[in-house]
C-alpha cells in the first residue's frame, strides 16, 4: 500500500498538470486567477501532509520534472520548487496541530504564494531583468487564494479512495501507535 499511495498520487497530479494545461485556453477566466499554475503545488502540498515521509519529496520532484518537461522553465526549476516546499512541509506533516483545518489552509495559501512566487523569481533570473508587474501579482495571490477555496474538496476527494481502500495518512498512523503502544 506504501507504494501503490505514490502511484495513485502521481495519477493525480498528472491529471492536475493535464488540466493546467487544457482547460486556461478554453476558459480564460481561469487563466486569469491562475489556474494553469495553481494545481500541482495543491498536490505537493497534500502529498507532503497525508505522505509525510520521503515518498512525497520523491512524488513532488517528480511532478517538479513532468512540470518542467511541459513548460518553458528550465529543466530543474520546478523541480527545485516543488522539492522545496515539500521538505518544508513532511517535517511538519507528524505534528497533530498540522492536520487542524486552519493549519492547513495556511500551508496551502503560504506553500502556493511561496512556490509561484520563487518559480517567478527563477524565471527573472533567467532571462537577467526584473520586472514586477501587477498582474504577475494578481496572478500569484489569486492562484493562493484559489487553491485556499479547493482545498477542502481537493483533499476530500483525492482521499477518498486511498481511505476506502485502508489507507491511512501519517497522522492517523501516528495515534494508531500511540494507542497501541
Amino acid at each position: 500500500m506504501r507504494f501503490l499511495i505514490v502511484l495513485y498520487l502521481l495519477f493525480v497530479g498528472v491529471a492536475a498538470l493535464l488540466a493546467q494545461m487544457i482547460l486556461p485556453p478554453h476558459y480564460p477566466l481561469l487563466s486569469v486567477i491562475g489556474f494553469g499554475s495553481a494545481m500541482i503545488p495543491l498536490v505537493v502540498i497534500y502529498a507532503s501532509l497525508e505522505v509525510g515521509d520521503e515518498r512525497a519529496l520523491a512524488l513532488s520532484a517528480l511532478l517538479g520534472l513532468l512540470v518542467d518537461l511541459t513548460s518553458s522553465h528550465r529543466l530543474g526549476t520546478s523541480v527545485l520548487t516543488m522539492t522545496s516546499l515539500s521538505a518544508l512541509i513532511v517535517p511538519q506533516a507528524q505534528r497533530p496541530e498540522a492536520h487542524l483545518w486552519f493549519i492547513r489552509l495556511t500551508f496551502v495559501l503560504v506553500g502556493t504564494f511561496l512556490v509561484l512566487l520563487l518559480d517567478y523569481m527563477l524565471t527573472l533570473a533567467e532571462m537577467g531583468r526584473w520586472l514586477w508587474p501587477l498582474d504577475v501579482w494578481s496572478k500569484i495571490t489569486f492562484a493562493s487564494l484559489l487553491n485556499v477555496v479547493l482545498c477542502p474538496f481537493f483533499f476530500f476527494l483525492v482521499g477518498f479512495f486511498p481511505r476506502r481502500l485502508g489507507w491511512k495518512p501519517v497522522n492517523e498512523q501516528l495515534q494508531d501507535r500511540a494507542y497501541v503502544g
